[in-house]
């Protein structure tokens, strides 16, 4: 099986190679680099402060913290600072992804494959008083669940799936939907970020002192997160050598 997974992976780096970044440049980060981030840009561009490569293998291949296992120990102590620009401004997320991937095999030499875990995950469920969402009827303009800011989650014509989705990134964990609910709904959560506070796009800050996470889906949507266990899918690296600085 494992065998089968490996070749899926070399045809899809294959793949992503046709998508690179026209200029890299990679440095281990000072020892007082201070905190860790990782920022895409339009262009596009990847800029990162003192990221490890653990944090990259996350973003290249949209995995939760969890969900990345396996390489030596520098992989989640060392830290490096990345600025990759690409010259197609109409990259896709996915596109930029494949490039990070690219980037990533060349001067990391990284090596991976996918795997299926027993790992801690959430669902989303109904609350006891029942959920509080509001059905769409409207069919016209933009539909799906958006991340507007730290702390708000919008959706318009959006499913249970589609939230559960949006909601695995504050949460750094995978959700999966089993609230039964089938249909399309509007609604608005807002809720207080568990880490440090940050702007969106906008300059507006997330509420100071509002309810969490999981008080906020149950009073504002009258759904509710259960910890749970379940299959997931996870990336584990095989191989990655600190690439030469430039």
């Amino acid at each position: 099986m494992r065998s089968c997974i490996l070749v899926l992976l070399v045809v899809a780096t294959g793949f992503a190679q046709t998508a690179a970044f026209d200029v890299v440049s990679i440095k281990p980060a000072p020892p007082d680099a201070g905190e860790r981030s990782l920022s895409e840009f339009p262009g596009p561009r990847l800029t990162t402060n003192n990221a490890t490569l653990r944090m990259l293998v996350m973003f290249a291949y949209k995995m939760m913290p969890d969900q990345i296992s396996g390489g030596p120990s520098w992989v989640e102590s060392d830290g490096f600072d990345v600025d990759a620009k690409a010259s197609n401004p109409k990259a896709t997320p996915a596109q930029l992804r494949q490039m990070v991937q690219a980037m990533l095999a060349d001067r990391f030499q990284l090596q991976v494959h996918r795997a299926t875990r027993e790992l801690p995950i959430y669902a989303l469920v109904q609350a006891k008083g029942g959920m509080k969402l509001a059905v769409s009827h409207d069919e016209t303009g933009n539909t799906g669940v958006r991340i507007e800011g730290p702390g708000r989650v919008t959706g318009v014509r959006g499913t249970m799936a589609m939230l559960a989705g949006a909601l695995s990134k504050p949460l750094q964990r995978q959700v999966v939907d089993q609230t039964g609910l089938t249909g399309a709904y509007t609604f608005k959560l807002q809720f207080t970020p568990d880490k440090s506070r940050k702007p969106n796009a906008d300059g507006d800050p997330p509420p100071a002192d509002g309810p969490s996470i999981f008080t906020a889906l149950e009073e504002q949507l009258g759904l509710a997160l259960k910890s749970t266990k379940g299959p997931v899918e996870s990336i584990v690296i095989d191989r990655a050598v600190k690439p030469a600085a430039n």
